[in-house]
């Protein structure tokens, strides 16, 4: 099962640092993967039998990746009038970014809690 989390975590690190290359975050900790190996070392202190259960990673996925501050980031273009927001799972940010991409940070995720989860459970498979 660890080298199956293992795997996961590459995963989903390799692919949302990819995404997030080039985006202007404030800080280099809320990168995806000092924010995903932060998120993975308070679950492991908050409980040191923590294992890589399917159970505990849903859970790791629900309360960490989830809650990432780089999700709470937008960009958004104008295109014929309307606003197109970035999807960070779906797309690197340097091929969605214009001269005139607008970012700014809101309080809840973008793609939302239950996008983002669905996704690890794809990344999973």
């Amino acid at each position: 099962m660890m080298r199956e989390t293992t795997a996961f975590m590459d995963k989903i690190t390799t692919s949302l640092a990819r995404n997030y290359n080039q985006f202007p975050l404030d800080m280099e900790s809320q990168r995806p993967k000092n924010s995903l190996k932060e998120a993975f070392i308070r679950c492991d202190n908050k409980n040191p039998d923590w294992n890589a259960s399917q159970e505990n990673l849903h859970q790791f996925i629900v309360d960490g990746v989830t809650k990432l501050d780089c999700f709470t980031y937008r960009a958004v273009n104008q295109v014929n009038g309307e606003p197109v927001y970035w999807n960070a799972l779906q797309q690197p940010f340097d091929e969605f970014k214009t001269t005139d991409t607008v970012i700014y940070q809101a309080d809840a995720p973008y793609p939302t809690a239950d996008m983002i989860t669905a996704w690890c459970n794809r990344q999973r498979a």
